[in-house]
């Protein structure tokens, strides 16, 4: 058991669940970075939750096979960060419990504060708020593989509740999902 107090017992408790629970869950949650002074946060709009390996065919145990990264095992509250397309990182947030391997992947958001950090991190000119891709969210929070395995808690990422209620969320399946693969794990926050 981790030791945590107040709002940090919350968001671990929250973290605890399945990863289908919590990829609903976490969506109008405000994820925040602070590297050399420059703070920036986004809304998590969107998430994508992979489960245990026996119950969900593309979970990252089944994605890597036999060489997986050493802080998948953690659980929460820590996250990995992984190289995806190209030079782009993906986070996920670890979550149900250590040795589950379940992970739920930010794939986009809305920036709060910050826009002008994103936008020299990611060296575009943004014309919303929105910043979508996993790799646009690493690249404009400015994490990278040195990241990997931080805590939530004591690390240089904090994930905070959210500033208004979420009226609802749809389900999707997964990019890049399987055939047989039916799982609705792919979730997207409705604003109006």
């Amino acid at each position: 058991m981790v030791e945590t107090t107040g709002l940090n017992n919350r968001v671990y408790q929250m973290l605890s669940q399945k990863s289908s629970k919590v990829a609903v869950d976490i969506l109008g949650m405000r994820l925040s970075t602070n590297y050399k002074s420059k703070f920036t946060e986004i809304m998590i709009t969107e998430t994508e939750a992979f489960g245990r390996q026996k119950t969900d065919p593309m979970s990252l145990v089944n994605m890597f096979n036999r060489k997986f990264p050493e802080s998948l095992p953690k659980g929460p509250p820590h996250i990995l960060v992984l190289k995806s397309y190209g030079e782009n990182r993906s986070l996920y947030l670890l979550t149900s419990k250590k040795g589950s391997c379940e992970a739920v992947l930010i794939r986009s958001g809305e920036v709060l504060l910050g826009k002008s950090y994103v936008e020299s991190r990611r060296k575009v000119k943004m014309k919303t708020n929105k910043v979508t891709g996993p790799g646009n969210i690493t690249k404009g929070l400015g994490i990278d593989l040195v990241n990997d395995g931080e805590d939530l808690f004591f690390g240089s990422l904090n994930l905070a509740p959210r500033i208004h209620p979420v009226d609802r969320a749809i389900a999707t399946q997964r990019k890049n999902a399987k055939p047989k693969d039916k799982n609705l794990w792919r979730y997207s926050l409705v604003q109006k």
